[in-house]
């Protein structure tokens, strides 16, 4: 036989080869996709047999955010901290991992644990006519992303966010003054980029919803209708190592808000 039909031939072969392998490859991810969606209702008729009512709408369709870690980047802390002041900061340490960053527009302090404070004159930092856009655009040209939870006097609740998810652990209080921002207070906020924990693992949406009503049932808790469901993080530090980032939902229901652990399963009340 001739070689280039015999090449021809071994080409069609490798050709209809991979068309199997891509059709059973397909085939096995539909077919996952199924086993998931049908759990997932599982979870739900469960719940219902138990007097909690959901719509199936609210409940994420996968935990789409994985376990992480950061480090601490004090490099990144002092370029937050000279972006805020407008220009070179000093670095003082203040010992127990705390450093202090200043010039003449005032300070700024971090933790190990990621908490922060400044303090500031508020004529250098006017907010303009929208107060909250304003203290927006300040914590933005510090890096931090976020959103105002509240505002109460001249008081403002921030929360960070990293690429569009909240860190519920993550708050400050800004203080305002006089139409400018005097001080920030009372909470951590993170610095650097977090990166993936192959170490921890995510439970399934399904085993979620059972692992909630379960966690609400220890604690001696009665809901009968959860009303929705947010997907963010919660942190925690070390004081030698990086701070774990852990995926978590924070579930509202009728008679309470609450916590899902989405790595060890685990429910707590938020208060």
């Amino acid at each position: 036989m001739p070689w280039t039909k015999l090449k021809n031939i071994i080409l069609a072969i490798l050709a209809v080869t991979n068309l199997c392998l891509l059709a059973l490859l397909a085939g096995q991810v539909i077919q996952g996709g199924q086993t998931r969606a049908q759990a997932q209702e599982d979870a739900i008729l469960f719940l219902r047999s138990r007097g909690v009512e959901l719509d199936a709408g609210i409940i994420p369709q996968a935990i789409d955010l994985p376990p992480q870690t950061v480090e601490r980047d004090l490099e990144g802390e002092e370029r937050a901290a000279a972006a805020l002041l407008r220009g070179p900061v000093t670095a003082e340490s203040r010992g127990g991992e705390v450093y202090r960053y200043y010039n003449d527009q005032g300070s700024v302090q971090f933790h190990s644990d990621g908490t922060v404070s400044a303090q500031l004159d508020p004529q250098s930092f006017p907010l303009g006519g929208d107060r909250e856009a304003g203290c927006l655009a300040l914590m933005d040209q510090m890096g931090f992303a976020g959103v105002i939870l509240e505002s109460a006097g001249e008081e403002l609740v921030f929360r960070q966010t990293w690429q569009g998810r909240p860190l519920f652990t993550q708050q400050v209080t800004l203080v305002c003054q006089g139409g400018g921002l005097a001080s920030i207070t009372a909470g951590r906020q993170m610095v650097g980029h977090p990166q993936e924990d192959p170490g921890r693992q995510t439970i399934s949406v399904a085993t979620a919803l059972i692992d909630f009503l379960n966690g609400v049932n220890a604690l001696g808790d009665v809901c009968n209708r959860i009303d929705g469901i947010e997907l963010g993080y919660v942190t925690s530090a070390s004081l030698s190592g990086p701070t774990a980032l852990t995926p978590v939902w924070r579930v509202t229901t009728d008679t309470g808000a609450y916590q899902l652990d989405m790595v060890t399963g685990g429910v707590t009340r938020v208060s």
